[in-house]
């Protein structure tokens, strides 16, 4: 990997790879939802739509023509700490993509007309979201686990909040995120770095006659404070119910993180699995169930998820619980703790073939730890891991650094309340 950083305080991260036709481009900025001022909510992707919709050099049937003929993929996306600009297309293409990410990122170019009708397409996006139920669950489990931290907040703001955004709210947080000390510049593939600095250099002096800046976002409140988390969304209409089983754990950076992420493979993380083979293979109760992490700079989530029939939904928590019950009094076996490790390691191995696996892993760097992680040595740390640390991680993913949470979401189960379940998981 190699690092440089332009003039104008911008970092580029560069990744060349030989034998491949592709090139993978992303432009990423630090701040996302988790950063927005109270009448900010839901500005940052807001702003993902907007800047499609026209730049200064292009209309936006010029941008979607532009996207189309790169073939591959141009898009964008909102988390709750970035928000990132991506293109992959093939080398020939190149300078083309990067010429277009720049041009979408250098400058606030959308009209109050453009605003309005954005508006309309992200509350049917809002709506769109609260017709997936594993999706609304998501999103209502996270708000009421943090529910006075910016952590807790939607990406997408509110219903209420993208309603108050004028287009003066969504340029000033423009310019308080789109700024070169704030951005990461990201290429891994087939290109030429010479060629690529000679044209950032060139775009970024260019840039420097865009609008003043506005200072940086604050700095973050702290780690958030959890509740105890158990809500039922009623679904009449769904022909399952879906479970989200969920507790507040350590952040990205963690050094325990290797170790969680051993413990949630061997927990829900592929077919040999715990939960995979007792609820699924064993019980036949779930088509589908796994466990994740989920894990920003200043907290983390780990995660169980289902769904099944109505009537098998006690069943279902029940053998879950014993499963987590069994995880954590009596930690992992050398053979399940063998088996992981070599499944992570072959996931890290083989995301090093995509140029896009690439770019992606280069930003999560550079989110976290503030410089490139060489695959070898996250495959360092996967090894270094024991089953004692793996042990430890589990009874620390589920309780260890607060209390655990449940939600279900689906028909009614008459009788079966979600106290009911919360005590059926911990019998």
């Amino acid at each position: 990997m190699l690092t440089r950083c332009l003039s104008d305080g911008t970092a580029v991260w560069l990744d060349p790879m030989r034998d491949v036709a592709s090139v993978a481009l992303g432009v990423y900025m630090l701040g996302g939802s988790a950063d927005e001022g109270p009448e900010a909510h839901g500005s940052t992707h807001f702003l993902e739509h907007l800047l499609f919709k026209r730049s200064r050099r292009r209309t936006g049937s010029a941008i979607a023509r532009m996207t189309d003929r790169l073939g591959g993929d141009c898009d964008a996306y909102t988390t709750k700490e970035t928000v990132a600009f991506h293109a992959r297309t093939t080398a020939a293409r190149a300078d083309e993509a990067l010429d277009l990410l720049l041009d979408l990122t250098e400058a606030p170019a959308f009209t109050a007309d453009d605003v309005e009708l954005e508006r309309e397409v992200i509350l049917e996006e809002m709506a769109e979201a609260r017709d997936v139920p594993e999706d609304h669950l998501h999103d209502t489990f996270v708000r009421r686990l943090w529910p006075s931290h910016p952590l807790g907040a939607p990406v997408l703001g509110t219903e209420e909040s993208v309603k108050g955004l004028s287009r003066r709210i969504l340029a000033r947080r423009f310019r308080e995120v789109f700024r070169p000390e704030r951005t990461l510049i990201v290429a891994a593939g087939a290109f030429e770095p010479g060629r690529v600095i000679r044209r950032l250099e060139a775009a970024r002096d260019r840039a420097r006659r865009r609008e003043p800046g506005a200072p940086s976002p604050g700095p973050k409140p702290g780690r958030p404070a959890s509740r105890r988390c158990l809500f039922d969304v009623p679904r009449p209409d769904l022909a399952q119910t879906h479970l989200l089983i969920g507790a507040p754990t350590i952040a990205w950076g963690d050094p325990r993180r290797a170790a969680a992420s051993l413990a949630v493979t061997i927990l829900g993380g592929g077919v040999s699995s715990r939960l995979w083979r007792d609820v699924r293979e064993t019980r036949g109760l779930a088509y589908s169930v796994g466990a994740g992490l989920m894990l920003h700079r200043e907290a983390g989530l780990a995660l169980v998820e289902a769904a099944t029939h109505p009537k098998n939904l006690a069943r279902l928590v029940r053998t879950t619980g014993r499963v987590l019950a069994r995880l954590i009094a009596d930690g992992v076996t050398k053979a399940e703790l063998s088996r992981a490790k070599h499944q992570i390691e072959a996931e890290i191995a083989l995301s090093l073939e995509s140029t896009a696996a690439r770019r992606e892993a280069a930003a999560r760097a550079w989110l976290v730890r503030g410089r490139p992680v060489p695959p070898e040595e996250l495959v360092a740390e996967v090894r270094a891991a024991t089953a004692a640390d793996v042990g430890e991680a589990a009874r620390l993913l589920f309780g260890g650094l607060g209390p655990v949470g449940l939600a279900v979401s689906g028909p009614p189960v008459p009788g079966v309340s979600v106290e009911d379940l919360m005590e059926e998981l911990a019998a």
